[in-house]
């Protein structure tokens, strides 16, 4: 794959250092998600966002690698905690019906994690409505982590099913209790939550910032790939613009993303 080339940045993006270089540092009991938390393997991201610690709610909107990145964190955070894992089970909510099976099974192959044990260890509840949104994250949530102790919760495009069709202030009502309820399970639980969208509505999102503290976006167009850091707890705001070039969509998803330039 063509590497990609960083056109525009406001601030420095950070370099991580090489896990196995931090690590050897470290005494033998230190894992490398203390270290690093939990990275999605695509170079973009984890250049953008960093890796998620117990503590990280992210937003992540815009193209569709938000579901790669969402599919990606499901499956590491099988592994073991020694390769940047969560040695536990992810818990995948989709409000827009857009799980992909097939692209969580080559996630897990590309980790050696046999598919049937990576499939064993996610557990996915699907939304069709707004109210069945609510159950799921408000109610249901509750005997799910009890009865499988999930280490990572995602919500897939979480604000799709509040379309036209539902009144503003309905809409802000329900969005009021999704948020507040997926903060109090950042709080209790203490393991990373990711929210995906398409985009932000604009009557919602006082909630989005109210519920996230690291918010990240990926807008698709023409052959560039913008992405903006908008809200992260240590890091500077950041924009970066990259060209996407010959490979296809889905190749730019599936492989890392080497970012050559900055500044």
């Amino acid at each position: 794959m063509k590497s990609g080339t960083v056109i525009q940045v406001s601030h420095q993006l950070m370099e991580p250092q090489p896990a196995a270089a931090r690590i050897k540092k470290e005494n033998k009991f230190t894992s490398a998600f203390t270290l690093l938390g939990l990275l999605s393997q695509i170079d973009l991201v984890d250049r953008l966002i960093g890796g998620l610690k117990s503590d990280s709610v992210v937003l992540i909107s815009g193209s569709g690698i938000r579901l790669c990145a969402a599919e990606s964190y499901c499956v590491r955070t099988q592994l073991p905690e020694r390769s940047g894992g969560l040695n536990g089970k992810a818990f995948f909510i989709d409000g827009g019906n857009g799980f992909d099976v097939y692209l969580f099974t080559s996630i897990a192959r590309e980790n050696g994690i046999d598919l049937d044990g990576a499939l064993g260890k996610l557990i996915v509840s699907r939304a069709f409505t707004p109210y069945e949104l609510k159950q799921l994250v408000c109610r249901d949530s509750s005997a799910v982590f009890s009865r499988h102790d999930p280490r990572l919760l995602v919500v897939s495009d979480i604000f799709s099913l509040f379309n036209q069709d539902v009144e503003e202030a309905e809409a802000q009502r329900l969005m009021h209790k999704i948020t507040a309820t997926i903060r109090r399970i950042s709080e209790r639980r203490k393991i990373p939550i990711v929210m995906t969208a398409a985009g932000v509505p604009e009557h919602l999102k006082l909630f989005a910032d109210y519920c996230c503290n690291v918010e990240a976006e990926f807008l698709e167009q023409e052959n560039r790939l913008t992405a903006r850091l908008l809200k992260h707890p240590s890091r500077a705001p950041v924009e970066v613009i990259t060209e996407m070039g010959d490979p296809s969509y889905n190749q730019l998803l599936l492989s890392p993303l080497k970012v050559t330039k900055y500044g």
